[in-house]
């Protein structure tokens, strides 16, 4: 590698570093997810257990919900040295979100050695790309496996153009540690191999097929091994189960509607569960193609998954995406780099199209790797076209300004739109009742936001050899999370004025939802409420003291 490049590598790692840790300790606001993968992690390091006692598990509890445990391992080690933050929590993520735009350098010229600057632009857009920047400040399992998805292709195309069978060893480890890190990875690394079967077809199955089935297919598939075990044996899939749009169908009373407007035949031609399903994937495929999702106002379903006014890549993005993908389709040469990062494009969206939730920027997360490379691909095209330093020098400020446009939204307005939505308040409710639960007999936690006492455990740095012999999930009927009742003198639900009021010594921690829908805002007590949380004019917690 020229010096040069190596130079440029370092100062994106350093900038790639320096967006991604920066107020990493204090935003986003911690979620649940987060706080659980924290307190198991400083549960492994106290008692070698998890949460709810079980001996060093591959896959944790978590919520009612069954979690792949790489992260947690991941955290160990941040934890151990800085202590329970939630900076060592998501250090694992800055780091491996930093490190990808310098995997996807190398990725890009390994399939294409004369693509050195398609390279470094995709690095560098990488690395202010809102997409990838959103999902590795925070403790995101789905940004572990965007990283080992890219690590894997690399060792993939490092064995096809070098032979060495260490290279296919090293692509099959990474692709089982996709397994282990995040329920999206099955189907996303299974397409992801089927697409690097499909490119490199003469070379694989007419050359190495033998060598490919031992160093590659027996590894995967002997690490898939306890993955599959309990996908089929134990409760493992509860969470896709509960996700998956198969579990939706439509309602009865929709189809009778349809059956009476025309008859059952009709129905049965046109409007089938079969047809209802694929009619349903296929509007949540395409969905992640628009420019709602792309450009606008990216994931509109879920404000904890991106910036409020904008989508998941910058404004210039779009222009240059289209051009890129069309760009290479016009090429007269078809490059196998194109194609590569074209079937990963249309597949990416795949895992998020058979869920329920109509876009989900967090299972399709890997989307974010071929959008960047035809992006980076379009910007190339220009360049050629128009070689001229003003046109550079155009290209850099409208990415500056699109970046700090994205930089005030994300910083300034994120939090402030929908507090409740990103749960900003818990630390300070949590802290409120760690400071003072031994001046009340009861305390009543609210858990209108969901999961009040992961955040208890976590900033309380509750010891786990204590809370193992308390802990008792409650499953919803459902079948999706369940909840936490009590520890020790704390019960977390639905918080009751009337309790709280006519209990001495009983402090209450309400949700400002529950203010609102007790009408305690207008009442003549509502002095006495102490705001825990306050943004933006609201107080998102609230405690009562009845000493």
């Amino acid at each position: 590698m020229a010096k040069n490049n190596k130079f440029f590598l370092i100062i994106i790692f350093i900038l790639a570093f320096i967006v991604r840790i920066y107020q990493a300790n204090n935003y986003p606001t911690l979620l649940w997810d987060e706080a659980s993968l924290g307190y198991n992690a400083f549960s492994i390091i106290q008692t070698a257990k998890d949460e709810y006692g079980k001996f060093l598990p591959l896959i944790f509890k978590s919520f009612g919900d069954y979690k792949p445990g790489l992260y947690v391992y991941l955290a160990i080690p941040f934890i151990k040295i800085l202590g329970l933050s939630a900076l060592s929590v998501r250090l694992p993520s800055i780091l491996l979100g930093s490190l990808t735009p310098i995997i996807l350098y190398f990725l890009v010229k390994e399939i294409s050695p004369k693509s050195k600057k398609i390279a470094l632009i995709s690095a560098l857009i990488l690395t202010f790309n809102p997409y990838n920047i959103h999902f590795s400040k925070a403790a995101w399992e789905t940004n572990i496996l965007t990283f080992e998805l890219v690590l894997a292709a690399l060792f993939f195309f490092k064995y096809i153009n070098k032979k060495k069978n260490i290279f296919l060893t090293l692509s099959s480890l990474v692709f089982a540690s996709t397994l282990y890190t995040y329920q999206a990875g099955k189907m996303i690394s299974l397409l992801l191999i089927i697409i690097l079967f499909v490119i490199n077809f003469k070379n694989i199955f007419t050359k190495h097929l033998k060598i490919v089935i031992l160093y590659f297919a027996i590894p995967l598939g002997f690490l898939a091994i306890p993955i599959a075990y309990g996908l089929l044996f134990n409760s493992n899939a509860n969470r896709l189960n509960v996700i998956s749009l198969l579990s939706y169908p439509r309602n009865q009373t929709e189809t009778q509607e349809i059956i009476n407007e025309t008859n059952q035949l009709d129905y049965d031609l046109f409007y089938s569960k079969p047809e209802f399903f694929l009619r349903n994937s296929l509007l949540r495929y395409f969905n992640h193609f628009s420019t709602k999702f792309l450009i606008f106002e990216g994931d509109w379903q879920d404000p904890r998954n991106s910036a409020p006014y904008i989508g998941v890549l910058l404004y210039p993005s779009l222009i240059f995406l289209v051009l890129g993908i069309f760009g290479s389709l016009s090429m007269s040469k078809k490059e196998p780099i194109n194609y590569f990062f074209l079937f990963w494009l249309l597949a990416a969206p795949i895992p998020a199209s058979l869920t329920r939730d109509s876009i989900q920027a967090v299972r399709s997360m890997s989307f974010s790797i071929p959008l960047v490379y035809f992006i980076s691909l379009g910007i190339f095209f220009f360049l050629n076209k128009f070689k001229n330093k003003f046109v550079y020098t155009f290209i850099i400020f409208i990415y500056l300004l699109s970046f700090a446009y994205y930089a005030d939204l994300y910083l300034n307005h994120m939090l402030k739109k929908s507090p409740n939505d990103v749960l900003f308040g818990y630390k300070e409710a949590a802290n409120y009742v760690i400071k003072n639960k031994d001046r009340f007999q009861n305390i009543a936690f609210t858990d209108f936001y969901g999961q009040p006492y992961i955040y208890y455990l976590f900033y309380s740095e509750y010891p786990p050899q204590e809370y193992q012999k308390q802990a008792k999930l409650t499953e919803n009927s459902s079948g999706d999370t369940g909840k936490v009742e009590s520890i020790d003198n704390i019960k977390f639900g639905s918080t009751n004025y009337q309790y709280v009021a006519n209990t001495p010594h009983t402090l209450g921690i309400f949700s400002y939802d529950e203010i609102l829908r007790q009408n305690l805002n207008t009442s003549p007590n509502f002095s006495k409420f102490i705001p825990l949380s306050p943004i933006n004019g609201i107080s998102t917690f609230y405690a009562y003291e009845n000493p």
